[in-house]
């Protein structure tokens, strides 16, 4: 399909190989910027890994590469892990998407609307939702006369725009953060760009948030930083 075809486009620039790794399978091995870093990236039965080439050898050795999704498999290389985000999901939309109506235009995370917002989640939560990264416009839904949840997206190669959203803790579960992101998927495809979603695998509301707008399966990744 369209959109799977631009995404191996994407992905193919950004981990440095060639498109067709995403239709044989694995391991394709292609060296990691950093050098003491992996990121293990499969699609289908496909598996691109970023490594150091040091760890190429044993990578190919693995009886089941794909174990490197997991923290046993990046463990069984032999290298003591300081850093590891994943299992993670990447997901895109397969159809177009109408803007919630209720949605109110942002100027950007400075935005004084998301002051109280920002407030009630930790540091760590705003910064995992992105959205200081976001191009303009966010989108954010309002509840008893305050914005409760917002989203933005930022935009990669002039070709994806990669959503974040995060949603006040007591307005949680009322389908508020879902509405921002379906703003900004809409206005993502109105700028000809792919909305791109992306979540932990453990994070059951974040991925209930993709199922209920469409978005769909692409990819699972594993980053990790060995110790040095």
């Amino acid at each position: 399909m369209e959109t799977d075809l631009r995404a191996e486009a994407f992905w193919a620039e950004r981990l440095g190989c060639a498109e067709n790794a995403f239709s044989v399978a694995g391991p394709t091995l292609v060296p990691h910027p950093r050098g003491n870093s992996l990121y293990a990236f499969a699609t289908g039965s496909s598996l691109v890994v970023m490594a150091p080439a040091a760890l190429h050898a044993a990578i190919r050795s693995l009886a089941d590469p794909r174990a490197l999704l997991t923290r046993e498999g990046a463990l069984a290389l032999g290298r003591p892990i300081a850093r590891l985000v994943g299992p993670a999901r990447i997901a895109y939309l397969q159809r177009l998407l109408s803007t919630a109506p209720e949605a109110i235009e942002l100027g950007s995370a400075a935005d004084p609307s998301l002051q109280r917002l920002r407030a009630a989640v930790t540091a760590e939560e705003w910064q995992h939702a992105n959205l200081d990264a976001a191009t303009p416009p966010l989108f954010g839904i309002a509840a008893d006369g305050e914005i409760a949840a917002a989203a933005g997206a930022e935009r990669l190669q002039d070709a994806v725009a990669h959503i974040g959203v995060l949603a006040h803790p007591a307005f949680r579960g009322r389908g508020l953060a879902r509405r921002a992101v379906q703003a900004t998927a809409a206005a993502a495809q109105a700028r000809g760009l792919l909305p791109q979603y992306q979540t932990l695998a453990a994070n059951a509301p974040a991925l209930a948030i993709a199922a209920a707008l469409g978005f769909e399966l692409f990819a699972t990744t594993l980053s990790a930083d060995f110790s040095s």
